[in-house]
């Protein structure tokens, strides 16, 4: 019987040593671990991945009707350069910076209103432009609607059909394309053929009136030496 203990020792031992290898392979790091159901499969999931790179909404451009020769709505830079740089002189009533944008063979023209008037707009050239201290009275066109004729003072002028908005701050800026519409046409591609123009626009003020007070700035500019030299301020409103 003695014989026989360390031999059942030695039995139960071995017996407890196979005990805990199972146990470590039931609960271990050892074993591969088991495949999980797919998002799609088992579960009825549809497996979805973030990137982190989601593109943003395009921001909305204005297209261009004549626009640069490969079709593109970015405005030329030169244009645009150009374009704000008058403005800022118009509402600061800096004549005298003005001066130099102004093309030199064709002069500035002052249109009241969209649809340009070759015979009854006044024309000067750059160095013979009106002066806002001069008292003296022009006619400038046709009152739309009445038909009486625009007859003020530069000062008067400027400040009912040129910048009687702040336009630099406009809303909505256009490259040769028109926003403001109405019964009054602009025409600035017949009068200049080879010109660009660009609108600085409000599209209206008051909410009841359905944006028929809107108010637009018209530049028109002509091709000079690879520069852009002004020919035209234009007023845009609604008309009759």
């Amino acid at each position: 019987m003695r014989r026989m203990t360390p031999l059942l020792s030695a039995a139960i031992l071995a017996l407890l040593l196979s005990g805990c290898g199972s146990a470590s392979n039931s609960n271990g790091a050892t074993d591969a671990p088991k495949a999980f159901p797919s998002a799609g499969s088992s579960l009825g999931i549809e497996a979805t991945v973030n990137t982190g790179s989601e593109t943003p909404a395009p921001t909305e451009l204005i297209p261009s009707e004549t626009g640069p020769s490969d079709s593109s709505n970015v405005p030329d830079a030169r244009l645009e350069e150009a374009a704000r740089e008058v403005v800022e002189y118009l509402r600061e009533r800096d004549l005298t910076s003005l001066t130099p944008l102004i093309d030199s063979e064709l002069g500035l023209r002052f249109s009241p209103y969209s649809h340009i008037n070759a015979e009854t707009d006044l024309v000067f050239q750059a160095d013979a432009l009106p002066d806002f201290k001069d008292a003296k009275k022009m006619v400038w066109g046709t009152a739309d609607g009445s038909g009486e004729p625009i007859e003020l003072s530069f000062r008067d002028y400027y400040e009912k059909f040129v910048y009687n908005k702040d336009f630099g701050n406009a809303p909505n800026i256009s490259f040769n394309k028109i926003l403001g519409t109405g019964n009054s046409a602009f025409n600035g591609k017949e009068v200049y053929p080879d010109a660009s123009y660009v609108e600085f626009h409000y599209p209206g003020f008051d909410k009841t009136l359905d944006g028929m007070d809107w108010q637009s700035l018209v530049l028109v500019f002509v091709p000079k030496n690879d520069e852009w030299k002004l020919a035209a301020i234009v007023h845009g409103q609604w008309t009759i």
